[in-house]
């Protein structure tokens, strides 16, 4: 597994009965925070529909993208949260 490609994608978004709903997945092998996001935020549509159906919008502001590192003693964490204009 290559680490510099790794990337952790937090989604947040309000099911149709208004419940705060939070998935989060690992994706190995994006080029770019950017193509993480696109990738988890498509994996949503393959999630079996939440209590009420719809699982609502899926902006921006509600997703989250950091880099999984390693540091020189090969700890494993995660970067800051990218800015939202480095993964739109």
């Amino acid at each position: 597994m290559d680490r510099g490609s790794m990337w952790m994608v937090g989604v947040h978004f309000h099911s149709a009965a208004g419940s705060a709903v939070r998935h989060f997945y690992l994706v190995d092998g994006a080029a770019d925070g950017s193509e993480a996001r696109t990738r988890a935020v498509g994996a949503i549509g393959c999630v079996p529909r939440l209590a009420g159906g719809h699982v609502g919008d899926v902006g921006t502001p509600w997703v989250e993208v950091q880099r999984v590192v390693e540091d020189p003693l090969g700890r494993v964490g995660l970067s800051a949260p990218l800015l939202a204009q480095e993964v739109s």
